[in-house]
């Protein structure tokens, strides 16, 4: 598919990267002069429909919903030839921010927990909206240069109390619900949104159903496979901290916090508690 052909009233800037059975790039309206993500996708197979399913999902979430935490979508194109859809492009919000994965390195505490109250907020809305995003993790968090943050990605996002027909979700992330094709639901988000903070402070993912039982397939225990000395472990951060990941990650949902404003909440009051200890770090806090 030619991007010019497929959406003439765009010129492409740069191509922002790819995704499943996607093409993102950075493209600019010719009338109004206004910078999109445009998303592409192809049908070349009846095995392609799931991404065609995953960018409606997208589109109904991010259209929907109005957060400045939140990227929004702004229009759903399908391209047809013959009666049958070839292609779909996705029109939306332009964000220029840093992946939370690629400052895993950098991020202080005090910090991180300024950059996760933001993504609680958003996906408060979200649940609100009567969406689960589904697969949180740090390359669908992305940071701006005002220290907020944009959720993005929500082609795995679902109706709240919805059962999936097969596991959808990213390994190291998964909640066991989404492992159980069983109801998803804020609760869900809770999950990835612990498993989120674990990897970012230990540079190590936290275990899941998946990767355990990928790691007992290999025949190594989930301790060598991960292993990685150069970061401090959850037990070398402080206790309140280490409860708060803890209790995000129960693999019972009704033991982890009941909805994202407690998530919020207890994000802030750590954040605060833990300045107030170091005071020399909490500048760190943005």
């Amino acid at each position: 598919m030619n991007f010019n052909e497929a959406v003439p009233k765009y010129r492409v800037l740069s191509r922002i990267g790819t995704g499943a059975g996607s093409i993102l790039y950075k493209a600019r309206c010719r009338q109004t002069g206004e910078i999109h993500t445009v998303k592409c996708v192809k049908v070349r197979s009846s095995k392609d429909s799931r991404f065609l399913d995953e960018v409606k999902n997208e589109h109904a979430c991010g259209s929907t919903l109005d957060h400045p935490s939140v990227r929004k979508s702004y229009e759903l194109h399908f391209i047809r030839r013959l009666f049958r859809v070839k292609a779909a492009v996705l029109f939306m919000e332009y964000v220029d921010g840093t992946a939370l994965s690629e400052l895993i390195a950098k991020e202080h505490p005090i910090r991180l927990l300024t950059l996760m109250e933001y993504v609680a907020h958003g996906l408060h809305a979200m649940h609100e909206g009567g969406f689960v995003h589904a697969d949180v993790k740090p390359e669908n968090i992305l940071v701006l240069e005002d220290g907020k943050v944009k959720l993005i990605d929500f082609g795995q996002s679902t109706p709240m109390d919805t059962a999936k027909s097969r596991v959808q979700g990213t390994i190291d992330y998964i909640a066991p619900e989404q492992v159980d094709c069983l109801p998803l639901n804020g609760r869900t988000d809770v999950f990835g949104f612990g498993a989120t903070m674990h990897h970012v402070l230990t540079g190590k993912p936290i275990d899941t159903r998946l990767n355990e039982n990928l790691t007992l397939r290999a025949g190594k225990p989930q301790s060598i496979k991960y292993q990685d000395q150069t970061r401090p472990s959850l037990d070398q951060y402080p206790k309140t901290l280490q409860r708060f990941i803890a209790d995000c990650c129960q693999r019972e949902s009704k033991k982890r916090p009941r909805d994202m404003m407690e998530v919020a909440t207890r994000c802030r009051v750590i954040r605060t508690m833990l300045a107030e200890r170091n005071p020399v770090d909490s500048s760190e806090g943005g």
